[in-house]
């Protein structure tokens, strides 16, 4: 006898009335990489701890750099920009950022470095940074010789000029620019195509100006130029996820509320801050008080009505997230843009379209070029319920799904509920205090031999 585990989600009619959102997490990744890669110490404020943030901690340790945790804030010792890898492999785990950034990074090490990570990471796509690196003196192998984890990177970074699709993933790009300073000679970065996810790439950006890095890059970012330097040590703030905020921004969409969100402010590149612009373009009064960090968010109809259309292609990770809206539109809902999620932790549009079509949600997807680009929504005031969904091994489809459940007419079960550790540790807790209620069950069932 095996058995499954799923959360059980209540149905509700009400929120009460604030939550505190966790801080960033790409910009706290991207303030360890800085600051481990700086001579001396960095101060990093109000950063966000959970399992893709330890990962990053992790992998920089094993590079050589040092941590310690206090409230609040984290302490790091930098390696200088040496790069002394352990001789062990160096485990990304989940995050597709570690295992691509110390990818990179550890083509300016002496000795050879074995970089891998889990069963899910191993499918996802990492041949294009391999053939830039390779293009900028690198010497990298795919162990199974397919393009994907896990690599063995021999060294031997010396700058110039690489091309990379931007429809891929900004996460190639960021590699890049973070290992770009070590080098001897300048980098060039040639984007080729449309630019996806460009607000990861401004993130980026924005902490190597913090750690005194010099670059330039053209108007529409397609080509950046990243000097040889060192990284200074330095002190950074975090602001909130918005990506996180997402998942209470939703839930403020289902029912009359006055919900204010705490830790959260508008002076931030995050492109999910998108959020916010979309659902006052369907009625919600938003009052941002970026003195107190908090953002207040007023619904006053209880069931949004009107046509809508939002291009995601600066926002992607929202994606889930507006399909949990869309689903309780009284209106046609249509998302567009979304191509690149087919590369995220799982096949993001694909997902939601098949969970949601279980609920008698009237939903298709918007297909361009055989690629899921979006989807178009057409939505009902309530669902009957009552079902089992999956999570797709993705912790963004699990919570967008468990706010998804909320004005259904009974419980709905979705597996994956542990995985909300990747990104959102309270998220039950937060939604807790705003009301909600969900149980865990425990399924029990024949394994067939």
């Amino acid at each position: 006898m095996s058995s499954l585990k799923y959360l059980a989600v209540n149905p509700s009619n009400y929120l009460l009335h604030s939550a505190y959102i966790p801080s960033s997490k790409p910009e706290t990744q991207r303030a360890i990489l800085a600051a481990s890669l700086a001579d001396g110490k960095s101060i990093i404020n109000n950063d966000l701890r959970c399992l893709e943030t330890n990962t990053m901690k992790e992998a920089c340790r094993s590079i050589g750099a040092q941590f310690i945790e206090e409230p609040e804030r984290l302490i790091i010792y930098g390696t200088g920009g040496k790069i002394r890898p352990e001789k062990k492999v160096i485990d990304a785990l989940g995050s597709g950022l570690v295992f691509r950034v110390i990818t990179a990074l550890t083509c300016h090490s002496e000795t050879p470095a074995v970089i891998s990570g889990d069963a899910t990471l191993r499918t996802r796509v990492m041949e294009p940074l391999l053939n830039a690196l390779v293009e900028l003196g690198g010497n990298i192998s795919s162990i199974h010789m397919n393009g994907k984890a896990p690599f063995i990177n021999w060294g031997g970074y010396i700058g110039g000029e690489c091309e990379i699709e931007g429809n891929i993933s900004s996460q190639f790009i960021t590699a890049i620019l973070f290992t770009a300073p070590l080098a001897k000679k300048s980098t060039t970065v040639k984007i080729k195509g449309d630019i996806l996810s460009l607000s990861y790439i401004q993130q980026t950006l924005e902490i190597l100006t913090i750690a005194g890095i010099k670059f330039q890059h053209n108007e529409n970012f397609s080509q950046l130029t990243v000097f040889p330097g060192k990284y200074n040590a330095a002190e950074y703030t975090i602001t909130g996820d918005y990506t996180s905020c997402s998942y209470l921004v939703a839930a403020a969409t289902l029912f009359p509320c006055d919900l204010t969100l705490r830790n959260i402010n508008s002076k931030s590149l995050q492109g999910e801050q998108a959020i916010l612009t979309f659902v006052e373009k369907m009625g919600l009064e938003i009052i941002r008080n970026d003195q107190r960090n908090e953002i207040r968010l007023i619904n006053k109809k209880g069931q949004l009505t009107g046509n809508y259309e939002f291009n995601v292609s600066n926002c992607p990770n929202i994606v889930p997230t507006l399909a949990s809206i869309g689903i309780y539109v009284d209106g046609c809902f249509r998302i567009t843009g979304g191509s690149i999620t087919r590369l995220h932790k799982s096949p993001r549009i694909k997902a939601m379209v098949n969970e949601l079509l279980k609920l008698g949600v009237r939903i298709k997807p918007l297909i361009i070029n055989d690629v899921y680009d979006g989807f178009e929504i057409h939505g009902d005031s309530s669902y009957s319920g009552n079902c089992t969904l999956s999570s797709w091994g993705d912790h963004r489809i699990f919570m967008s799904l468990f706010v998804a459940s909320l004005r259904c007419r009974q419980a709905n079960y979705i597996d994956g509920y542990e995985d909300v550790h990747c990104s959102f540790p309270g998220f039950f807790k937060e939604f807790e205090q705003l009301g909600i209620t969900f149980q865990e069950c425990i399924q029990k069932y024949e394994k067939v031999e």
